[in-house]
């Protein structure tokens, strides 16, 4: 589906250019409308929801920079870029204060005008990004009972305004026909999205499909969007191209997180598979207790969202465990593990199913002594972290590899970025990602972060009267001869002369 711009612009021959540049030259933007002035731009811009608003600074009855504070001031999630000539440039750099994403000066190239709508375009599959997190760790709170409070009542209000939800249940990932791998799983999750995707973007509706657990899932779609007969045709689909069956209940427009909460507790908690919140027998019920106690810690320290603490938890627990006699040890591992079991039974992190009681028993019997329990339950540890960090990953977790570590480089090029931090990120050894990169992107790690902050420095020299040596530490350089050696190396100019060449791309 398309992206939406609204042209807010009173000049028709420019307003006319730039829609005719946009409808010819753009594949992912469509104009869905016009306004000659700010008053009406207003209007459409609550009436249409545009992704993006290019709009000019001088228009009669209200100016591109009061425009730009209405939609500050309401909060309207859209995206705006302010038109402006030269001489009006210093004056339109107050829009910033606003939220202004960028400028485009008259007269502007049909460079200018791809340079904005592909930064355009970054800012919101990087917002998409954050917000589909956001919705899917808001409904494990509440669906799953982790954390609920008049906070998150309101956030979920805020996030799913004039949506319509569905809870989906997905039978089986391994059907025996199909022979699937335990490791398939996430790249069927991935299939399966696309496949629903793709039938409402045919009705022209986005949809999304948000992980509750690992077999079930929310999808979200716009009020009477979607025609009835919709879902039976993604069942369909999705048997015909996966093999894999689904079912699905109406929850309807839940217009608050308490009435969703019923809704989902209406259709049946009881539908999960075993391994969803497992019961102790009355032969585990000793130190059951206990583990209850360690697995709300644990999970209080996940909702708070500081991996730091829980990885510090773990690491205190396991110095003090090798201190303790060994028959001591052994029952504190077992209880640590039976509430990483829970942990992991509440958020499904893991397709299979918990290990009982005597199995857990079982494998810290022939354990020697302390050193070796610690070790056991290092292990046991290391598997919850790895399954909790592909847990907090958005559905797209099975993309390429460079594109993750691309996109992940793209969020964070202005901090102090390593190889090893973005390695890390998607779980490879370091030189193998150097290798990897260099063979996708045809570029080397280095060279890559530093073309993405030579970019944003086009930008600010473009646009703003800032010192060069203010630009060179605002793009994420220390040394401004290095920086620029770098830029003319890349550009075939220095700084001052690109600032000079505005039309420069």
């Amino acid at each position: 589906m398309k992206r939406t711009i609204l042209i807010v612009e009173d000049q028709p021959n420019f307003r006319e250019g730039l829609k005719f540049f946009i409808q010819q030259k753009s594949m992912e933007w469509q104009v869905i409308g016009e306004a000659e002035t700010g008053e009406e731009g207003w209007r459409k811009i609550i009436q249409l929801q545009p992704d993006l608003v290019l709009m000019d600074i001088h228009m009669p009855l209200m100016s591109g920079i009061e425009l730009a504070r209405k939609i500050h001031d309401h909060q309207v999630d859209a995206l705006f870029v302010m038109i402006t000539g030269y001489q009006d440039f210093h004056y339109a750099q107050s829009a910033l204060r606003y939220g202004a994403m960028d400028f485009l000066l008259k007269p502007c190239t049909d460079g200018d005008i791809s340079r904005v709508l592909r930064a355009a375009t970054g800012r919101l599959e990087s917002k998409s990004t954050v917000q589909r997190a956001a919705r899917e760790l808001l409904l494990r709170s509440i669906l799953l009972k982790i954390q609920m409070n008049e906070e998150i009542a309101a956030r979920y209000e805020r996030l799913f305004i004039g949506q319509q939800l569905w809870l989906v249940d997905v039978r089986d990932y391994f059907p025996e026909e199909k022979r699937y791998r335990q490791e398939d799983m996430y790249l069927l999750q991935y299939g399966i999205l696309n496949i629903i995707q793709e039938l409402a973007c045919k009705e022209g509706v986005r949809v999304e499909l948000l992980v509750l657990t690992a077999d079930r899932f929310v999808l979200s779609a716009e009020v009477n969007g979607l025609p009835e007969a919709w879902w039976d045709q993604s069942v369909k689909a999705v048997r015909e191209f996966l093999g894999i069956e689904m079912d699905s209940v109406f929850l309807g427009e839940c217009t608050n997180a308490y009435s969703l909460l019923e809704a989902y507790t209406g259709v049946g908690e009881g539908k999960d598979k075993g391994w969803w919140s497992p019961s102790p027998s009355s032969g585990e019920l000793n130190g059951y207790q206990a583990a209850q106690d360690i697995k709300n810690e644990i999970m209080d320290l996940i909702v708070s969202g500081e991996e730091g603490r829980l990885e510090d938890y773990f690491a205190g627990t396991l110095r003090q465990l090798s201190q303790h006699p060994t028959a001591e040890s052994k029952i504190r591992a077992v209880n640590q593990a039976m509430a990483l079991n829970q942990a992991m039974a509440l958020l499904s992190l893991s397709p299979q199913p918990v290990q009982p009681v005597a199995e857990l028993l079982d494998h810290v019997r022939g354990l020697r002594n302390s050193l070796q329990v610690a070790e056991w339950l290092g292990e046991e540890y290391q598997s919850f972290v790895l399954w909790l960090k592909q847990w907090k990953q958005p559905l797209n977790r099975n993309t390429n590899p460079m594109e993750q570590a691309c996109e992940y480089i793209r969020q964070h090029y202005m901090d102090e970025l390593s190889v090893k931090q973005v390695a890390e990120h998607i779980h490879l050894n370091p030189s193998y990602f150097s290798t990897l990169f260099k063979k996708e992107t045809g570029e080397t790690f280095t060279g890559y972060v530093n073309k993405l902050k030579l970019q944003r420095a086009q930008v600010l020299l473009r646009n703003t009267d800032m010192k060069m040596t203010d630009i060179c530490q605002a793009v994420g350089f220390e040394d401004s001869t290095y920086f620029s050696s770098v830029f003319k190396k890349y550009f075939h100019m220095s700084p001052s002369e690109f600032r000079q060449n505005k039309q420069f791309e």
